[in-house]
């Protein structure tokens, strides 16, 4: 038997909590030219870059083989390492971002491209295969702009009366079909922090590794049954199970947004850039968070647990 759920007295207190705390909360700096383009860069290209890099933002890492490397300027580390190639190619080499070019990409591009050292990703071939498809279906849907694709959502993050939003549009692409839309939200909120896209409806969280830990650890969602027992084993689950499990954190983070009144994108930084930091996997650092009182794992070790295992994948 499975159930899920999620914890609407978890979600009230975590959310009384950051209201009473008058948390500040820390958002990524989308400026910062070691991970992307500043604003001297054209409208197209920014666009360009932003959609491609979110479409390799998945599983850069696996147990035993972190993705790290350092470069002449300073170390990094997992998507921090991704952005900081994304950008030094496109310095070096910006024709790679156009939809003609990556209609033509290769798996020895690719490797050339995101390797550095022993830090290379798992999965050369399908990220190959995705950035093909992507490029393949801009110039033939969207005549090579990224740009008119945002243009037809009409403002709009999910489409209504027969037309279709930015997340409607970008479904059509491999990279993007993920039912949770991970990819597609992360695309969307950096759009929209970087006043790229304006739309009339409300933003969801990307749901990721690190938003599923911390909602299983503050108890935001609730599971048991047989995926309990499998996240608790770090068994690997199945994509049925991935994708309810994640629609549930999504839920949750949505109710917790609603509640705060904070806006979607800048919880998702938050809880984001604290799943790195402090509730990170195996030993977190929970004298340091502020939401250890009130954490039902700090509280009961039963439910220290890590996200869910579900390696195969690249939509998150």
């Amino acid at each position: 038997m499975l159930v899920i759920g999620i914890d609407k007295s978890a979600i009230e207190k975590v959310s009384r909590l950051l209201v009473k705390r008058g948390i500040k909360f820390e958002q990524l700096d989308l400026y910062d030219p070691r991970f992307y383009p500043s604003k001297e860069y054209e409208r197209e290209t920014i666009l360009r870059y932003f959609m491609v890099m979110v479409a390799m933002d998945h599983r850069l890492s696996r147990p035993g083989k972190p993705y790290e490397a350092c470069l002449d300027d300073g170390c990094y580390h997992g998507a921090d390492l991704l952005y900081r190639l994304g950008m030094k190619m496109l310095v070096e080499k910006p024709e790679f971002f156009t939809p003609e070019y990556l209609s033509q990409v290769t798996i020895d591009d690719v490797k050339q491209w995101l390797t550095v050292g022993k830090a290379a990703p798992p999965d050369p071939g399908i990220r190959a295969y995705l950035l093909r498809d992507l490029g393949l279906k801009l110039v033939k849907l969207y005549n090579s702009r990224v740009n008119e694709l945002v243009k037809l959502s009409g403002n709009r993050l999910r489409g209504r009366y027969g037309e279709s939003g930015l997340l409607d549009h970008l479904r059509m692409f491999k990279a993007y079909e993920d039912p949770v839309e991970k990819k597609s939200l992360l695309f969307a909120k950096f759009l929209i922090h970087r006043g790229l896209f304006k739309p009339v409806d409300q933003l969801d969280v990307p749901v990721d590794n690190h938003l599923t830990r911390i909602a299983l650890r503050l108890g935001l969602v609730m599971v048991s049954g047989t995926l309990w027992d499998k996240i608790r084993a770090g068994v690997e689950v199945d994509y049925e199970e991935d994708v309810m499990l994640r629609l549930f954190v999504r839920r949750a983070y949505r109710e917790l947004a609603i509640k705060t009144k904070v806006e979607p994108g800048v919880l998702d930084d938050h809880f984001w850039l604290m799943g790195r930091r402090t509730c990170i996997r195996d030993k977190p650092l929970c004298s340091k968070c502020v939401f250890k009182n009130i954490c039902l794992a700090y509280n009961n070790n039963t439910f220290m647990v890590n996200e869910h295992t579900f390696y195969n994948t690249w939509y998150y």
